[in-house]
């Protein structure tokens, strides 16, 4: 939702007030006297998307404003909104960092301030609008399945069914299996087709904790999970139930909003073979309504598959894998096929041999 930014307003510094003095020398004094900019620093940036107005007396209405980065050599033109000779609103372009605020008017360009956006990091990721139907997971030579997701009111996952199961091996079958998920607002219960639970505690929409409550022997473990700064996850703890006699602690890297390494802890109670660098695909953005890093057919080895499916890993990664390399346990290598802006198949091989295919399929 666009939100009308009335921050505080800060006075312009004589110097921005009066304009840039090479563009005086070269286009005369700015016709815009008394320029006020809206306040905007690294722990209160301009939110892109919002309304901004800069306040001043003398504004006509050919006038453009335009936004320049440090390393940009083009500028972005911000879509005005309303124009008067005492204010100027437009639309806070998807921008990071300090951008340099240029007026021009009646031909003349001169620089009024800067505003700062967010850091890269810190932008959310726009999702696609298509929802993901169902996705058909094939393990090559062993067996393929579908997983059909539905949604509820609000766009979340409310099941899951596993259905349409193919195995290689002759005689083998395999009933529907359906996942239930319901949302609380300081908790979310995954039910497994066991009718085991899975409760995940939120604070801040986050998860904190996993508790696993049993049925008919069967024992889903616990999780505590924390988050960096930037809100982005920084560890997670695996106690194994019902004894809790073996437990790990990962520790992730997260850098410009990627995952780029997991590694155990030196205390970790218990080796779990976790450890993983992760090169980026810079092309492929995870911005599909289903996280993916919460696909646990897509990530080999994690303990956030379950909490980045309902929404609640914390900051959503930005960049899909193009490779994670997980040591001596071998190399995953990542293969996308596009349809438009949306995935339609993942390859994944392991060590240079197929592991795992997942076809993506969306509602109409």
């Amino acid at each position: 939702m666009k939100k009308f930014l009335f921050l505080g307003w800060l006075l312009a510094a004589a110097s921005l007030t009066a304009c840039d003095k090479d563009n005086e020398q070269e286009d005369g004094p700015c016709p815009v006297t008394d320029i006020e900019l809206p306040q905007s620093s690294e722990q209160t940036p301009i939110e892109p998307g919002s309304t901004i107005e800069i306040r001043g007396n003398g504004f006509e209405d050919d006038c453009e404003i335009w936004l320049f980065g440090a390393s940009q050599t083009a500028g972005v033109q911000a879509e005005i909104l309303e124009v008067s000779a005492s204010a100027v609103r437009f639309t806070a372009p998807n921008l990071c960092g300090t951008q340099r605020i240029e007026l021009r008017q009646n031909g003349g360009v001169w620089d009024i301030g800067t505003l700062v956006f967010p850091e890269e990091e810190m932008l959310p990721i726009e999702i696609l609008p298509r929802r993901i139907s169902h996705i058909r997971i094939t393990y090559p030579d062993d067996l393929s399945f579908v997983q059909q997701f539905a949604y509820d009111e609000q766009g979340r996952i409310a099941s899951i069914t596993e259905t349409d199961q193919q195995y290689a091996y002759p005689g083998t079958t395999a009933q529907d299996e359906v996942t239930e998920i319901t949302y609380e607002s300081d908790r979310i219960v995954i039910t497994e087709p066991s009718g085991a639970q899975s409760i995940l505690t939120l604070a801040d929409g986050r998860a904190t904790a996993i508790t696993g409550v049993a049925f008919n022997d069967n024992y889903p473990d616990d999780y505590a999970f924390t988050y960096d700064a930037n809100g982005y996850i920084a560890t997670s703890t695996w106690t194994q139930n019902p004894d809790k006699t073996y437990s790990a602690k990962s520790l992730y890297t997260v850098v410009n909003g990627c995952m780029t390494q997991v590694r155990e802890a030196e205390d970790s109670g218990e080796w779990y073979g976790g450890n993983a660098s992760y090169t980026n695909n810079p092309e492929r953005m995870n911005n599909l309504n289903i996280d993916l890093f919460g696909i646990s057919d897509f990530i080999t080895t994690t303990d956030l598959d379950r909490i980045y499916l309902v929404g609640a890993g914390g900051n959503r990664l930005k960049k899909l894998p193009a490779s994670v390399d997980y040591g001596e346990n071998g190399v995953d290598t990542y293969r996308y096929t596009m349809e438009g802006e949306y995935i339609s198949k993942i390859e994944i091989d392991e060590d240079g041999e197929p592991l795992t295919i997942l076809e993506i399929f969306y509602e109409d």
